[in-house]
């Protein structure tokens, strides 16, 4: 066999492997979504992939290495589908409103990957590191560098309240994003996430507006004039 057919047929294999190995990770996405990481067997994942568990283990060396595959995937998709909807902001308020817009569109869509940060992290932002691993944690540190830059600009612009920084405001909006698809996949997995955007842009407004209420004003009271003091005291002597 001479070295192009070689490298073709090595090119055929390869192919082979990555369309194998993308099969297992589709295969695993749904059963850690409907069991979570731990209660998650390599049998399991075999047998929805329609592969003996030997075959499994000549793609993967474990489960681990499977849910790993499964994350990075996964996230460098959730990078890249936020980050391209809030470019497409003319504000910094209107690329915060698209980002909360694409983060509730994107989890409505693809509703396994919010359950499988529920059943992974508990729905608790302190476990991702220790659930999801470092590479993780760091594109989570990376999301949220990403929107205080955006209240950075929106504070440079006059778009943004100057009392309160940025990092926290970046962080505080994570949690709300977080604690809003947490809840909608423990209690109401049947309703409409992107019906809860609404609410969540309503909280953010707080944001860019000031919402301290106005000083109360003292009544204003009206001079009595000199006639009406007159008439009521039964007019001049004559």
């Amino acid at each position: 066999m001479t070295a192009k057919k070689k490298a073709r047929a090595l090119s055929r294999q390869e192919r082979a492997l990555s369309w194998r190995r993308d099969q297992v990770l589709e295969c695993a996405e749904r059963i850690f979504s409907g069991k979570g990481f731990h209660q998650a067997t390599m049998q399991e994942i075999a047998a929805e992939a329609e592969y003996a568990t030997g075959t499994l283990y000549t793609l993967f060396e474990s489960k681990d290495a499977i849910f790993a595959a499964v994350v990075r995937r996964r996230m460098a998709e959730i990078d890249a589908h936020l980050r391209e909807a809030a470019k497409a902001g003319a504000s910094a308020r209107e690329r915060i409103e698209r980002f909360v817009r694409g983060f509730f569109g994107f989890f409505q869509a693809k509703k396994h990957l919010a359950q499988i940060y529920v059943n992974v992290t508990g729905g608790l932002l302190w476990n991702v590191k220790a659930e999801l691993g470092e590479e993780v944690a760091k594109r989570h540190l990376a999301f949220l560098s990403f929107l205080e830059g955006i209240f950075r600009d929106g504070l440079r612009g006059g778009e943004v309240r100057s009392d309160l920084e940025p990092r926290v405001m970046a962080v505080s909006l994570v949690g709300i994003l977080v604690a809003v698809v947490t809840d909608w996949i423990t209690q109401a997995p049947d309703s409409s996430l992107e019906s809860r955007s609404d609410v969540t842009l309503e909280l953010t407004a707080t944001l860019f507006h000031a919402t301290a209420a106005p000083k109360a004003q003292p009544p204003v009271r009206r001079k009595t004039s000199t006639r009406r003091a007159r008439s009521t005291t039964g007019g001049t002597k004559k």
